[in-house]
């Protein structure tokens, strides 16, 4: 009864996550449309793929396509459409539903939001600098709701499942470089390093503001056995268990440890709480991990 009423708590308390998905796919999106594409920018990721696209479908299909419409978001839904297959079979329920809103929101909010005629910011460091900061943080917002804005995202989550040594950064550093090398060729060499900048300071931010993947390791001293097993069904980490005895109080205790990413402290401290108001945890922070430790967006 009791764990049934910690699973109804923990969906009410996931809320919040799926409305900062759809949140952080129309932060970015506004932000594209208004700051980056006027400027004739390109994005990283798929996004930058998505661009690439469109701009070929327009310059050279010669497809009649009003330039206050950003094709770009059409496309991008269609290029995820495989991916959250893969995300829905290959990695988890809850990942999938949120980077679908994401990614629809985003799509959507790209397709509608029309593009200024002139630049909202004129300089182009300075877009790149605000744009940025701004691009940075809706990432940050989606990922920190454990979901992903979709492509080398799931496809990065996918491969660090099937192999331990893969890197989401590296990938989604192969998936730009053919953006930009087709912007090399296709236009200005200003355009590509100003793209470059715009990527790499929503890099920087995202790693502010994402902290998901920082490994701490938690220890849990408490009277109450089901402490373990409830970690387990609802965070799916698992749990070392021992059987102590404190020396100030005299009394048989439980002592478990877990590791777990940063961004699962909270929620871990609250599972643990809701059983036992007078557990006492310790956490250690920044771990170097070898073994089979589930890597998580």
């Amino acid at each position: 009864m009791q764990k049934s009423h910690m699973l109804h708590k923990e969906h009410l308390q996931m809320l919040p996550g799926y409305l900062f998905s759809v949140l952080g796919g129309i932060i970015c999106a506004a932000n594209l449309n208004t700051v980056i594409v006027p400027l004739k920018l390109y994005n990283g990721g798929f996004i930058g793929i998505a661009q690439v696209l469109s701009d070929l479908a327009v310059n050279v299909l010669h497809l009649n396509i009003p330039q206050t419409f950003n094709l770009a978001g059409v496309m991008m839904m269609v290029l995820n459409i495989p991916l959250l297959l893969l995300a829905y079979r290959e990695i988890s329920r809850t990942f999938f539903l949120k980077t679908v809103l994401t990614v629809a929101s985003q799509s959507m909010a790209m397709t509608i939001i029309p593009i200024p005629s002139t630049p909202l910011i004129d300089d182009y460091l300075t877009a790149c600098v605000i744009g940025g900061l701004i691009a940075g943080s809706g990432i940050g917002l989606t990922l920190r709701s454990g979901g992903s804005g979709g492509g080398t995202d799931i496809i990065g989550v996918y491969c660090t499942k099937k192999f331990p040594d893969m890197s989401v950064g590296k990938l989604g550093i192969s998936v730009s470089s053919i953006v930009f090398l087709y912007c090399l060729f296709r236009f200005e060499v200003e355009v590509v390093v100003y793209s470059v900048i715009f990527s790499a300071a929503t890099s920087l931010v995202v790693d502010r503001t994402h902290y998901q993947n920082i490994k701490s390791s938690a220890m849990i001293f408490t009277r109450h056995p089901e402490v373990a097993d409830t970690i387990v069904q609802l965070l799916h980490r698992g749990v070392t268990c021992w059987q102590g005895y404190g020396a100030y109080t005299h009394e048989q205790s439980y002592i478990f440890m877990t590791v777990v990413s940063k961004f699962e402290i909270s929620r871990m401290k609250r599972i643990v709480r809701d059983i036992d108001p007078q557990a006492f945890i310790i956490i250690n922070d920044r771990l170097d991990i070898s073994g089979n430790f589930v890597k998580r967006l």
